[in-house]
């Protein structure tokens, strides 16, 4: 089973991950967060396979929850930004996503690629 987190600040958004993972076999999405200081307080603790994560979001945009972390899950990073921003490539993401792009499917594919990398 490949466990995921996914912190986003937008409540729809984060509604149709977990959608998502509801027909998802092999998968599990163990937590949503709006708040990323709770979010990423859940990873520490869970020590998920994989990261969903938000690029900007207040109090700690993707970038600074990433710095928080000593032992970093597979990290995918969506967001709406139409270009990666230059930052993201100095970072150990796996995979950026831009949320226009993003549905089930892709998805599925993005987290099984993450996994075999």
């Amino acid at each position: 089973m490949i466990t995921c987190i996914a912190i986003d600040d937008d409540p729809l958004f984060l509604q149709s991950l977990k959608a998502y993972f509801w027909e998802y076999e092999g998968m599990e999405l163990i937590g949503i967060f709006q708040n990323p200081v709770n979010g990423i307080m859940k990873v520490v603790k869970e020590k998920p396979d994989v990261l969903l994560l938000d690029l900007e979001m207040p109090y700690l945009d993707g970038f600074e929850a990433l710095d928080s972390l000593d032992k970093k899950p597979k990290v995918i990073m969506i967001s709406a930004h139409v270009n990666q921003p230059a930052k993201v490539k100095q970072i150990k993401i796996d995979r950026y996503i831009r949320k226009v792009q993003l549905n089930k499917e892709l998805l599925k594919k993005t987290i099984l690629e993450v996994m075999h990398d």
